[in-house]
């Protein structure tokens, strides 16, 4: 099963109350798609399937009655447990989240130290 949707979008609070500019998000990005990253559930740690496509809009979007602004990342995720298929499907899962652990100082990436 693959699902498709906005996985950041910049002005908006996430659940934590974190706003991300667009900038970060191209950041995120980068470095999601550099590195690879493990497709869990609710940041378990589990892995239930592979990342597929991810891109920033260069524009806004309407997406499912909604509009997205230039910057979002969007993603494609193919899900591969049987058990988290189900769980979208019964509509308890409905969007995507990140977790992020830092290896660098926010002085050192300003520095281009990390690209």
């Amino acid at each position: 099963m693959i699902v498709k949707g906005p996985i950041l979008i910049p002005g908006i609070p996430d659940r934590a109350g974190e706003v991300l500019d667009e900038e970060t998000i191209r950041k995120a990005a980068l470095i999601i798609a550099r590195n690879g990253v493990l497709a869990d559930v609710q940041h378990t740690l589990r892995n239930v399937g592979k990342i597929l496509e991810l891109y920033v809009l260069d524009n806004t979007m309407q997406w499912q009655g909604n509009i997205l602004p230039k910057g979002t990342l969007m993603g494609s995720i193919d899900v591969l447990d049987q058990e988290i298929q189900q769980a979208i499907h019964d509509g308890k899962y409905t969007g995507f989240s990140i977790a992020a652990a830092p290896t660098r100082s926010v002085d050192e990436m300003d520095r281009g130290l990390i690209q």
